[in-house]
């Protein structure tokens, strides 16, 4: 009989192999990261003829838009947080420093926790970020603030707010890309991915507020027109239609299987603790033993500890434990549905496959080989 507790001694079985996906290298998505932003150096440095003249002239003809819109509402917002003191304070800095500490939190999450959803992601940043910088090297915008006629208020400079554009610190950078605005861009990326990927219920709310307050900043502070933020929305837009075509279908989050997970009532055993099903179909949330057997390799065998979950057959499934100091465990559950939910239950559990980085990490003791070659072997 299979148990649900810990078996320190098991090898790993090829043909039982979860079909994860595989978390891409970290050092290569980072070099992505500086190639996204060498693009966008490259192109800030061969600007075409006339670029600053021309981004003037757009920045007044997108007011003239709005103005005959009648939704030029950014001026008197911008003169309203100019009075405000502290506030005026914290909105140059959240508009600093909030989507880029936001963007990377959620690209982080994603990389860890969600690696069948990270490459989707992934795909969608480059795609929006790369579409804005063309924009940026073909329509340049200046931003409400830097109109010389126009009547704002630079709260950067008012506040002394260092690390905005505007500031001395980020004097050299691009100030004449307004449009569209990756402010608003990345906020909603990051609102969609956490949408698409199943986060908790409270991070996706709070990824809606994320968006409101960015789009109250950017306006504000005078460093985009509202039609910049449509203009971020297109880019995102644009983004995940393609990344879902290159796919050939979304990328959604499997919300029936999470809902499957929460019922109760369903047992997925029949008689002791340590007795598997026999219906694999009913996947249900691991049990109190299995929790507590993952929580104690860990506590034993250190952080992070390498999950990989494989299928066994009528038996329903393990996970294979690789701790940090390369000692071999898993524990059995009914269903890979219920494998994936321990992983997510038990803090110290890192998911993964058992590739060559994670047979790299095993380490084979002595009693291990003694147990393995069988009792012939310990006479």
């Amino acid at each position: 009989m299979l148990t649900a507790g810990l078996v320190t001694n098991t090898t790993p079985r090829a043909a039982g192999r979860s079909p994860r996906r595989r978390r891409p290298r970290w050092w290569v998505e980072l070099l992505l990261g500086l190639a996204l932003f060498g693009v966008y150096a490259l192109l800030g440095a061969l600007s075409l003829p006339g670029h600053e003249r021309r981004a003037f002239v757009h920045g007044e003809d997108i007011l003239a838009v709005q103005r005959m819109l009648h939704t030029d509402f950014e001026r008197s917002v911008n003169h309203w947080l100019a009075d405000q003191g502290w506030l005026m304070v914290v909105a140059n800095y959240e508009y600093a420093f909030g989507y880029l500490l936001v963007t990377l939190v959620a690209l982080v999450w994603l990389y860890r926790r969600r690696p069948r959803h990270y490459p989707w992601a992934r795909d969608v940043f480059a795609i929006s970020t790369l579409l804005a910088i063309l924009c940026f090297w073909l329509y340049p915008v200046a931003p409400p603030r830097l109109l010389p006629d126009a009547g704002f208020i630079d709260t950067v400079r008012l506040g002394g707010t260092w690390g905005s554009w505007g500031s001395p610190m980020v004097e050299g950078a691009n100030q004449l890309a307004a449009m569209p605005s990756l402010h608003i861009g990345w906020a909603l990326w990051v609102a969609v991915t956490l949408f698409r990927s199943g986060a908790a219920w409270w991070a996706r709310i709070a990824s809606i507020g994320h968006v409101l307050v960015t789009f109250t900043v950017i306006v504000a502070t005078g460093n985009h027109y509202w039609l910049d933020a449509l203009g971020g929305a297109v880019v995102v837009g644009i983004g995940v239609l393609a990344a879902d075509l290159a796919r050939g279908k979304p990328v959604m989050w499997d919300a029936s299987a999470s809902r499957r997970l929460r019922r109760r009532g369903r047992p997925a055993y029949t008689g002791a603790v340590t007795d598997t099903a026999t219906d694999a179909k009913t996947p249900v949330p691991p049990k109190a033993a299995q929790l507590a057997a993952a929580r104690t390799f860990v506590a034993e065998h250190g952080k992070p500890v390498k999950a990989v979950v494989q299928r066994i057959g009528r038996a329903g499934a393990r996970v294979l434990l690789v701790g940090g100091d390369g000692a071999l465990g898993d524990v059995v559950v009914p269903s890979v549905e219920t494998g994936e939910a321990l992983i997510e239950a038990v803090e110290g559990l890192e998911r993964s496959e058992w590739d060559a980085d994670t047979v790299a990490a095993t380490v084979i003791g002595p009693e291990h080989r003694r147990r393995m070659a069988g009792p012939l072997a310990r006479r």
